[in-house]
């Protein structure tokens, strides 16, 4: 399913990384992550960026090639909600190997803890979820270095489905993702999904965006395929 391109970068990259491991060794560094921090992480290919999610939402980074700990980490894409909302955040990344520079789009997918009487959910049932496509960029000094990265936001949609998320991910102009229920109802038939959405067209809060439902039985998507 690989074009010849896609192949001759994953080659190059798995005969780098092997060539650069017998040369050097290995540098090993730990920290611990905050206090607010989620149970979602993605390490940057180059291995230099470390992303995490945070309780209320926010993305952050750290610098894995600065001194000092996690306390220098930067916030990269802010929350969405209050602080006092606890959210669940699913990231996913898509590189883009043709920039000068390291640059990606980032995926992600916050899941608010529902609270009926909170001001950013005057209608709890309309939606589930927001969905954000961010463009990230290396932050470059006068000099050339790369001191840091930068976000621009490409798309943020509701998605409505009450039911459960297992995996999600992006790719191109479309995002993915399963969604489960223990009761099968009209919509997602047998009770699993996979939802594509192509991010470009979403143009606004409205739900009314195209999308398309496949029904599978044990429903997953992965950063390699849709399905």
């Amino acid at each position: 399913m690989y074009t010849d391109r896609e192949l001759e970068h994953l080659i190059l990259r798995w005969q780098s990384g092997k060539a650069g491991w017998a040369l050097t060794q290995p540098r090993i560094r730990q920290f611990s992550l905050p206090k607010d921090y989620f149970n979602c992480t993605h390490l940057i290919e180059g291995g230099r960026w470390l992303l995490f999610a945070t309780l209320y939402g926010s993305v952050k980074y750290q610098d894995l090639n600065a001194s000092g700990d996690v306390s220098d980490s930067v916030t990269l894409v802010p929350t969405l909600f209050d602080e006092e909302i606890i959210v669940n955040t699913r990231l996913c990344v898509d590189m883009d190997p043709d920039a000068e520079y390291l640059t990606f789009n980032l995926g992600i997918m916050t899941s608010p803890r529902r609270q009926r009487d909170h001001p950013e959910f005057p209608n709890p049932p309309r939606f589930a979820r927001w969905i954000q496509v961010i463009r990230v960029t290396s932050d470059v000094d006068e000099n050339g270095q790369v001191t840091g990265l930068r976000a621009e936001c490409l798309a943020r949609f509701h998605e409505e489905y009450l039911c459960g998320c297992d995996s999600f991910t992006l790719r191109g102009h479309y995002v993915a993702y399963s969604l489960y229920t223990f009761e099968p109802t009209p919509i997602l038939n047998d009770g699993e999904s996979v939802a594509i959405v192509d991010w470009t067209l979403v143009h606004s809060t409205s739900l009314a965006y195209p999308r398309k439902l496949i029904c599978r039985r044990r429903a997953e998507v992965s950063h390699m395929s849709f399905i």
